[in-house]
């Protein structure tokens, strides 16, 4: 046997969050695909945490995703300080779950998704920004950012460069999220000519995930964000997502109320994600 068979079989399954210990009725959320909303961008990050230049408010950036946490966190600094917002980073602080206590709301940068959850783990920021969330502190994310808000990390579209102990996420809500959604086949030019690609469909692949695992899946496209308020969605942006159920045809929706369903875990509930192979 290989010792890659061999690992496989010993590793565990570690719990992910099961529905009924997830408190959502305070939920705050701002979960966009892409870190630029097609309209009123600062608008809604203005009122997602009550800021204003009169009523500065101060935010945790969470830059794990990225390697050069120093330049994404001034990137961020200057963008969003026009509209009240003083940012604090997770990577300035030795202990930065203590941080939590101190700061109106958090902000949970793009990059690629296997590194920011694996830096979530270790510093114990998952489990403490899933508690302080929960209990109706405001959160934001962006691309990686939102793939850590599902059960799991299992429908992002990164390579896994680094291995987390497990791909469960915060669960801060019940389905899972594939950013940078994009409908059909892409093409590349070769010699001139427009050729499809010939590999699977984000489609597919979602399909795919969903022939294993039952859970729900949203496809948002670029530009386009979830406003979610307790158990109430709302879809920005002006363009549709893509609604994924096990065993049924995915759906085009520009109704938020048609994701609210997904709200509800599904009868039979995912399996727990598994560990990678341990060295």
């Amino acid at each position: 046997m290989s010792k890659l068979k061999t690992h496989f079989r010993k590793s565990q399954h570690v719990a992910a969050p099961k529905a009924a210990d997830v408190k959502r009725d305070k939920l705050n959320l701002l979960l966009m695909s892409n870190g630029a909303l097609a309209s009123k961008r600062g608008e809604t990050i203005a009122d997602l945490y009550g800021a204003s230049p009169e009523n500065p408010k101060t935010i945790m950036f969470v830059p794990f995703a990225l390697k050069d946490h120093d330049a994404v966190t001034e990137r961020v600094r200057k963008s969003l300080a026009p509209l009240g917002i003083n940012i604090i980073s997770a990577h300035e602080f030795e202990n930065p779950v203590a941080e939590l206590d101190k700061v109106d709301g958090i902000y949970m940068g793009g990059g690629n998704t296997f590194r920011l959850l694996d830096t979530l783990q270790k510093t114990g920021l998952l489990e403490a920004i899933r508690d302080k969330v929960e209990n109706g502190m405001p959160y934001m994310g962006a691309s990686a950012g939102i793939n850590v808000a599902g059960p799991t990390i299992m429908t992002t579209n990164d390579m896994p460069i680094v291995q987390p102990k497990t791909l469960n996420a915060l669960g801060l809500v019940p389905f899972q999220i594939n950013p940078h959604y994009f409908e059909g086949k892409p093409h590349y030019e070769e010699d001139g000519k427009i050729v499809p690609y010939q590999g699977e469909t984000r489609d597919d692949r979602i399909i795919q995930f969903q022939e294993d695992n039952n859970v729900n899946c949203v496809g948002l496209k670029e530009g386009t964000a979830l406003r979610i308020r307790g158990n109430s969605i709302e879809l920005l942006g002006g363009k549709t997502a893509k609604l994924f159920e096990p065993g049924k045809p995915p759906v085009a929706t520009l109704d938020g109320k048609e994701i609210e369903k997904f709200m509800v875990t599904p009868t039979k509930a995912a399996p727990a994600a598994p560990k990678g192979p341990q060295p």
